[in-house]
């Protein structure tokens, strides 16, 4: 049932729906009655998805203008999460040119629609990488006023269509809002967490030294959930929102996590934090010179040693926003899925 201030999404788009985060948000929508398409360059993925029609579905590329036909007409809300995935093996994923392709351009092409004038609510789902991420490793939560430095082309892109989609609501009326996603967990075993479950479960990752950094997270069910709180709720006009489950977490805390999961035993040394530096300067070399990826490398290496902490305090302060999952209960599960 709606909140007070909340209002019905009508008819409902969504980008990007055929990937992880899109599915639960199809989903999601379904589950409360609305009437959803979904936009899709892959329409045969999209009918093996939804197979009993539930779904609409609208085939264009969002890179290629020309093949957009009035992809908004009809469309009450927006929820943009359209993104480029790079290829498994391709090297410096965050650096791919694509992104900008897909992430700026198609965002211009999909929002100069002139069908877009009757669209009532936009939201464009982002990531904290839009900020950069020296503003996560600051020794505090990042927060949506923190100066955007993006270091990545994936960041910059993502920084870029956050102005389109805000400028195209402050111009058109339209209750646009961005949200920025950290880490998603909760995705039926894909993600880095999931790939840490499986290196530690087969002893492949290592002893890790004790370093307190602090790394914010989101369940992918919460993150769905904070999506559509914020497409009903018209004080978010304008406004972005970093979606965090409220914790921070270390590397060596969900190492530990994940050991007890598997009924282990913590071990009581640990591989020096300089030992791993000098993997990663290998690691990096090696995939500059095969061209292909390396378990370790020094970026990998600054995920997992370094903070990426982000705060969330505003969606919950101004909207209301609770997340219900955290990695305490999440570590446990999806052990329990790998075993099974």
């Amino acid at each position: 049932m709606n909140q007070p201030g909340q209002g019905d999404l009508g008819t409902v788009l969504v980008t990007g729906a055929t990937g992880r985060v899109g599915r639960v948000l199809v989903a999601a929508l379904l589950a409360e009655g609305c009437a959803v398409s979904v936009l899709t360059r892959s329409p045969e993925v999209a009918q093996r998805l939804w197979p009993d029609g539930a779904v609409g579905v609208r085939e264009a590329d969002l890179a290629d203008a020309t093949s957009l036909n009035a992809p908004l007409d009809g469309i009450d809300t927006l929820f943009h999460l359209a993104s480029y995935a790079p290829a498994p093996g391709e090297p410096d994923l965050y650096n791919a040119p694509r992104h900008w392709e897909v992430s700026v351009s198609g965002t211009a092409n999909l929002l100069a629609d002139p069908s877009a004038a009757c669209l009532k609510r936009l939201v464009y789902v982002s990531t904290v990488k839009a900020i950069g991420d020296a503003a996560g490793a600051l020794g505090r939560p990042a927060s949506e006023d923190s100066a955007a430095q993006p270091d990545t082309l994936y960041g910059r892109a993502k920084l870029a269509a956050e102005h389109q989609v805000l400028e195209v609501g402050r111009t058109r009326g339209i209750q646009a809002s961005v949200m920025r996603l950290p880490m998603v967990y909760g995705l039926d075993g894909a993600g880095n967490l999931a790939r840490m479950i499986a290196a530690v479960a087969a002893r492949r990752f290592p002893p890790w030294p004790r370093i307190d950094n602090h790394r914010s997270a989101i369940h992918v069910e919460d993150a769905v959930r904070a999506a559509i709180l914020i497409a009903r709720n018209a004080e978010s006009a304008g406004q972005v929102y970093c979606v965090t489950d409220g914790c921070s977490y270390s590397t060596r805390w969900m190492y530990e996590q994940i050991l007890l999961a598997l009924g282990r035993c913590v071990p009581r040394w640990t591989v020096p934090a300089w030992l791993l530096r000098l993997a990663a300067w290998g690691g990096t070399l090696a995939e500059w010179v095969l061209r292909r990826r390396m378990p370790l490398t020094r970026a990998g290496l600054d995920k997992l040693i370094g903070d990426a902490w982000y705060s969330s305090e505003k969606l919950s302060r101004t909207l209301g926003f609770t997340p219900r999952h955290s990695l305490v209960d999440e570590i446990p599960r999806l052990v329990r899925r790998s075993r099974a």
